[in-house]
């Protein structure tokens, strides 16, 4: 009988002649584990004994006979549902390959024990696949047509490579992962999440868990992956995503992504609610924001540029974590940065062409290191600050900001800063400003191109140790000098004397000025 040359796997003579003497081949996968072969054709003839000469044409009836198993699958359309047994592992002949299920509601798949998917698609259904436990391994496996998403996991391990999600119908996730309830880990010690970086045991195994690598995910998913609970956990490296509205959702719970792009969605590409997220290497182009945290118990993003986002590059609310090695581009009227009532560290930050200001921040602590900040303008020209800081507490140091519409550094309500070594440029309305009761205490600045360089107003206080200052349109120092309104002056270096004489203005320079 001729050998089918439907499949494209090349096996030894040996085990092509021992395949006509016996319907199932055997060999050892393990100790005690002795693995059987089957292939199965849809297209065949008739339906045969499983064997490479005569192969079976269903697939259910494939997954039936005893295991483990490894079956062949030929080339053609399988029509589900499939429940996946312990220990099989199905190769298919890539695209060629289909898994299906009749109707919109049906999973394609379901897995609740170790098992393995190679070298197929799996198309249409409510899930592409439910994960319940065990170990699932799924490689170059393709995902489109699902009415609600690809893969669910709640309970076991899901290990993807080189997976292919494709969303054609607006709305659904890709990958959802979903543990307990957010908040239910709640009383665990803060960062004390983290993910397995090698395999636990099924038997060991809690919540559900994933690792993701080398895959794409293309279409208008409203997430592609999501990881919900505080028992779901997900690591992915080398992932792309063209067209969902959010790459990574967690809601409560933990993921740790490296070298992830995101382009062509319509909300955060990358967002945390109540959870962790460990993020390096990203890139995102487009969206509403390159990155949204709203109480996350612990933010790490390092090495994470943002290009053209809709509002903000960056927001960040009630949130403690560290950001360092941000890059914001072009972003919109939110600004690069937009910091709300967190305690962050932020260092080696770069924003450049931002709507409203570079960077702002709103309560809580911040600390600031090595940062450049170009180009900030309100859509009309009339606005625009490099550093906004109001009522917080915050730490300076290693600024530059350059040609923004009003002041380069504004301290505002109640706002409480400490500035060391800036260099500005081309400050609209003033080099430093303080409003509404803060105070600010700069020391080795430099002001060069300014409406003003000090600005106070509304019982503000400003102390420069050490200011260097020219071209100045309106005067070195420009003040509201009513209540409680100060400006300490030392150690200062300009040409322009105008506004020292102000009543609130205490300290001389260092050496004569030549008045305007």
């Amino acid at each position: 009988m001729p050998v089918r040359v439907r499949f494209r796997t090349v096996l030894p003579l040996l085990l092509v002649l021992c395949a006509c003497r016996s319907p199932a081949p055997r060999d050892v996968a393990g100790p005690g584990q002795p693995r059987t072969h089957l292939w199965v054709d849809a297209a065949g003839p008739t339906s045969g004994d499983g064997s490479l000469e005569r192969p079976i044409r269903s697939l259910a009836e494939a997954l039936i006979r005893p295991g483990p198993l490894t079956v062949h699958l030929g080339v053609g359309t399988y029509s589900g549902p499939f429940t996946l047994p312990e220990g099989v592992r199905v190769e298919g002949q890539g695209a060629a390959s289909v898994l299906t299920v009749d109707g919109e509601a049906e999973p394609v798949l379901r897995a609740a024990r170790d098992a393995a998917l190679v070298d197929l698609v799996v198309r249409g259904g409510g899930w592409g696949l439910e994960v319940r436990g065990g170990r699932i391994r799924l490689e170059r496996v393709a995902f489109s047509g699902q009415r609600t998403g690809a893969v669910r996991g709640s309970a076991g391990r899901l290990e993807v490579e080189s997976g292919r999600f494709e969303a054609t119908v607006p709305g659904g996730t890709g990958v959802l992962l979903e543990g307990a309830e957010p908040g239910a880990g709640a009383g665990a010690p803060h960062g004390a999440a983290t993910v397995e970086t090698s395999p636990p045991s099924a038997t060991t195994t809690a919540g559900v868990q994933a690792r993701i690598t080398a895959s794409t995910f293309t279409g208008p998913y409203r997430r592609a992956v999501r990881v919900r609970g505080a028992e779901a956990r997900a690591e992915l490296e080398d992932v792309r995503f063209s067209g969902p509205d959010t790459a990574i959702g967690v809601d409560g719970g933990h993921v740790e992504a490296r070298r992830a792009v995101a382009e062509g969605g319509k909300g955060s590409a990358f967002s945390v609610v109540d959870g962790t997220m460990v993020l390096e290497d990203a890139q995102v182009t487009g969206h509403e924001y390159g990155l949204s945290a709203t109480q996350a118990r612990k933010l790490e993003v390092r090495r994470f540029t943002s290009v053209r986002a809709g509002r903000a590059g960056l927001g960040v609310v009630r949130t403690r974590g560290v950001l360092e090695d941000v890059v914001v581009r072009d972003s919109g009227d939110y600004g690069g940065l937009q910091l709300l009532d967190g305690e962050l560290r932020v260092q080696r930050f770069r924003v450049e062409g931002a709507g409203e200001y570079g960077l702002s921040a709103l309560h809580g602590k911040l600390s600031l290191r090595d940062g450049t900040i170009l180009r900030v303008s309100s859509a009309d020209g009339a606005a625009g600050d490099g550093l906004q800081l109001r009522e917080v507490e915050a730490d300076v140091e290693g600024i530059v900001v350059r040609d923004v519409a009003g002041s380069c550094v504004l301290a505002a309500q109640s706002a409480r800063v400490k500035l060391r070594d800036a260099e500005l440029r081309g400050c609209g309305y003033a080099g430093l400003s303080v409003d509404t009761q803060a105070r600010m205490d700069a020391t080795g600045v430099e002001v060069h191109g300014a409406g003003a360089a000090l600005s106070a107003l509304g019982r503000g206080e400003l102390r420069v140790d050490v200011l260097t200052a020219s071209g100045l349109g309106d005067g070195l120092v420009w003040a509201e000098c009513q209540g409680t309104t100060r400006m300490s002056l030392k150690r200062v270096r300009s040409e322009d004397a105008r506004g020292l004489p102000l009543p609130c203005v205490e300290g001389r320079p260092e050496k004569p000025l030549t008045p305007r």
